[in-house]
């Protein structure tokens, strides 16, 4: 593939699309026939998408948006858009991707199973969970998490199947949450994996939740937590009815885990189940792509350049913005110093335990095959985000290259 560079001369085809406004909804929501991918528009920037079908060059198309004060650089970011949506089917003639024949069978159909389980008495329930779990940890002090939890066992081989095996249930458990909320209004979901700056993450995809009303998808984002609510609630109230240690321990780094969980939603710019609830309360369709216009701008001391994407935006989403970007900045410096000053040391000591054990120890004695077992749980982690990250890196440099 050479590379292309995208001008005023370039000409770009767009593919199919389907429109419709929810009564909710200021934005007009826009899906690419034969997908799940949605963009949000306003008026003018559908008119814009539009007018890509006339054949003409991104300058002229410039000059004809003029009076919505379109300037190529503003075209040329937004076929930047498009192209990193998929929304792009050729440019100056070359192909990018196939257009596609409509799948009418994008949505579920609601089962009253689904609609039961995130219904108004659930809801009721899930809520009471939270409260009650807080009433418990507050009471009883054996109940309350502590760091020692994690440490499930002893030995290396019976930890880490402890905690590959909770930590599956725990995901699971929340991310089942998503899919069957999704369900409940009749739309499709699937899991995959997935990073968030330094995280390797596991993560419900809900491509068609901008087809339901804004209403409707706090039950979708809010699932997961819901869900994890209950769980813990579960896991508490069984350390009244168990007394062997062992399974208390189990219980206990169960309630860790998912602790963590709901800890972890609060770092919004990690595009968490709780950023999800707040641009839909605010909306404004996507505060981190807006952020990135604000630090590229800071970044390139170009205070006073604002895009496309900022100039769409009224005064006072636009000041939402900015205090997003300054709490997401603190954030993202607080997440990259525990990364790199706690999780990353840790990564190292326990590979140097494994390493002394391994070589210290009898080969294929149970303390050599502990030793394997701790540097496998700190390793793969670190390896599956590192694999992703590079994956992902190919997938932006191929469509930077046409």
């Amino acid at each position: 593939m050479s590379e292309m560079k995208i001008s005023g001369d370039t000409i770009v085809e767009v593919h199919n699309i389907e429109t419709y406004q929810s009564n909710d909804n200021d934005s007009i929501t826009i899906r690419r026939i034969g997908t799940s991918d949605y963009l949000l528009f306003d008026v003018n920037t559908l008119n814009l998408y539009n007018s890509f079908s006339s054949n003409k060059s991104i300058a002229e198309l410039a000059l004809i948006n003029s009076d919505h004060d379109y300037q190529i650089e503003d075209i040329i970011e937004f076929v930047d858009v498009l192209l990193d949506a998929g929304f792009i089917k050729t440019i100056d003639g070359q192909k990018i991707s196939e257009s596609l024949t409509d799948n009418p069978n994008l949505n579920v159909e609601p089962s009253k199973f689904y609609s039961l389980i995130f219904g108004k008495v659930a809801w009721t329930i899930y809520i009471f969970s939270m409260f009650a779990n807080l009433y418990l940890f507050f009471t009883f002090e054996t109940l309350r998490p502590k760091g020692s939890d994690f440490f499930v066992s002893n030995s290396g081989i019976i930890s880490i199947l402890i905690i590959i095996i909770s930590t599956w249930i725990v995901i699971f458990f929340h991310e089942y949450g998503h899919i069957c909320a999704a369900k409940s209004v009749g739309i499709g979901a699937k899991v995959k994996w997935g990073y968030r700056l330094v995280f390797l993450v596991l993560e419900t995809e809900v491509a068609d939740i901008w087809s339901v009303s804004r209403r409707k998808r706090y039950g979708i984002y809010l699932a997961g937590i819901a869900w994890t609510s209950i769980l813990i609630l579960f896991c508490a109230l069984m350390q009244f009815y168990f007394f062997n240690e062992f399974v208390i321990k189990i219980l206990k780094f169960a309630i860790l885990m998912q602790l963590q969980t709901i800890v972890f939603q609060t770092l919004l710019f990690l595009r968490t189940d709780l950023y999800y609830v707040l641009i839909n309360f605010l909306k404004i369709d996507d505060l981190n792509e807006s952020m990135k216009y604000i630090f590229k701008n800071v970044l390139t001391l170009q205070f006073h350049n604002v895009s496309t994407k900022l100039n769409n935006l009224s005064a006072k989403e636009r000041k939402v913005v900015k205090i997003y970007s300054v709490c997401s900045l603190i954030g993202i410096l607080v997440s990259l110093y525990l990364f790199f000053v706690i999780d990353i040391p840790i990564a190292l000591y326990s590979v140097k335990q494994t390493l002394e054990k391994t070589l210290r120890d009898p080969l294929f004695s149970i303390s050599y095959w502990d030793g394997i077992a701790m540097g496998t749980l700190t390793l793969c982690p670190i390896v599956i985000l590192i694999v992703y990250v590079l994956i992902d890196l190919r997938k932006r440099t191929v469509k930077g290259n046409i």
